[in-house]
């Protein structure tokens, strides 16, 4: 047995409208195979009554010509043997007759025409037949214009009879067309409203189909979207309570999560765990990128490097814990350079940092190199173990460079790193902004 639970709402939606179809079809179909039936049994019947008219009739025929037959040699030979055939034909002609008058009550046709010919031969009998059997019984021969009269009242029967044939033949014919006719309007209906039910259930498939076919097809390049990590693209919109419904709704579901649980990871894999800020793979892959588009848009791209003035002493002094809490306080402090993609700040390895900036002037690079510089000290964060200063403080280098041909981004880092070793000889808490002559 089908177990309807397995196909789901939308798979008994389809199933229900074909299963639907195909019984009116089937009851259609049986409704008019009983028509035909019906109609093929009509035709028999009113056949068969049409057999037994025309038999009566022949009897009713040949009876009356047995009469004539046998009042006509009666008359030439005087004999009574000619009279048996006489007298049985006189019986068997008000037989069929009555037969015949029973058989046609409900044919009008036949029966006007029948009762026509039973009157024509009914008068042959009492006008002419029993006459002229009596004139030759009583010696006397029967006159020729007698005779004739007889031979012309035989003729007009035969002529009637005749015509009564005709019309059985026909009525045989209407039976036989108003079955044709009947069987041709009930084959035709069978097609009409078999293709009428195929093509609504045909529609209504489509419609369903339709229905679900769009929004998977939506679905499906929504989920492309979500597989590049583009959570924007909406879900697609559908109105029904279905297997397909509660799929969107997950799908939906799976892509608030799965944006969520993304940007997380991006989170993780672009920052530093300790510090917050980008990291150095990040740093790298940006590094590059505005690298690419500076050397297409003839721009520049400037680095400032610098890194915490003994920083080993730092955490000699005052432990790991509170060496994590200066870089924590520090990158705070940094993390405000991190505007949009023209100034990226970043942690570039143990103590040291990394501000990555596009499209800006010497002047103004200087300009932010000394300000972070600053900004350090002003954190006023204690280390007396600093040959320096009292407080923290960091060794800046700076670097500027339009690429053009092939250089490539490792001569920027290079560059800044020179400048920060030379602002480190040149006795730490500076800024150093790097130049050929370096």
């Amino acid at each position: 047995m089908m177990n309807m639970r397995s196909y789901g709402k939308l798979g008994k939606r389809l199933i229900y409208s074909s299963i639907f179809s195909a019984v009116i079809l089937i009851l259609f179909i049986i409704v008019a195979t009983i028509w035909i039936r019906q109609s093929l049994n009509e035709n028999i019947q009113g056949q068969r009554v049409l057999d037994s008219i025309d038999e009566a009739y022949n009897f009713l025929y040949e009876s009356l010509i047995d009469q004539e037959t046998g009042q006509r040699g009666y008359n030439l030979t005087g004999e009574e043997a000619f009279l048996e055939p006489y007298y049985k034909g006189e019986e068997i002609f008000k037989e069929s007759a009555e037969t015949l008058l029973q058989k046609t009550a409900n044919l009008s046709p036949l029966d006007t025409e029948i009762k026509k010919v039973i009157d024509i031969g009914t008068y042959w009998q009492e006008h002419y037949g029993g006459i002229l059997v009596d004139l030759t019984r009583n010696g006397v021969q029967p006159d020729k214009g007698l005779m004739e009269e007889a031979k012309q009242a035989l003729d007009e029967f035969r002529q009637v009879s005749t015509d009564f044939s005709i019309h059985i033949e026909q009525q045989r014919s209407v039976v036989r067309e108003k079955m044709k006719t009947r069987i041709k309007f009930i084959l035709a209906s069978l097609v009409l409203t078999s293709s009428f039910i195929i093509c609504i259930n045909l529609l209504f498939n489509i419609r369903v189909l339709k229905s679900i076919i769009r929004p998977i097809i939506q679905l499906d390049d929504c989920v492309t979207y979500y597989a590049k990590h583009e959570f924007t693209r909406p879900i697609p919109v559908y109105k029904g309570n279905d297997e397909l419904a509660a799929l969107i709704s997950n799908i939906d579901r799976m892509r608030a999560e799965l944006a969520v649980s993304i940007d997380l990871l991006e989170t993780k894999a672009h920052h530093d765990e300790l510090t917050g800020l980008f990291n150095r793979r990040y740093f790298n892959s940006t590094l590059e990128k505005e690298w690419t588009l500076a050397k297409r848009a003839s721009t520049s791209v400037s680095l400032i490097l610098f890194d915490i003035d003994h920083y080993k002493n730092f955490n000699d002094t005052y432990g790991h814990l509170a060496g994590d809490d200066c870089l924590k306080v520090i990158s705070k402090m940094l993390d405000s350079y991190n505007v949009d993609r023209l100034s990226i700040a970043a942690r570039y390895g143990g103590e040291e940092f990394a501000i990555l900036l596009v499209s800006q002037e010497e002047q103004e690079v200087q300009h932010l190199a000394e300000e972070v510089r600053k900004a350090v000290m002003d954190l006023k964060i204690p280390h007396h173990s600093s040959a320096t200063n009292q407080f923290v403080t960091v060794s800046v280098g700076a670097a500027t460079i339009r690429p053009a041909g092939d250089q490539v981004s490792e001569e920027l880092i290079e560059s800044a790193d020179r400048a920060l070793y030379h602002s480190k000889q040149a006795g730490r808490n500076c800024v150093t902004y790097y130049r050929e002559s370096l």
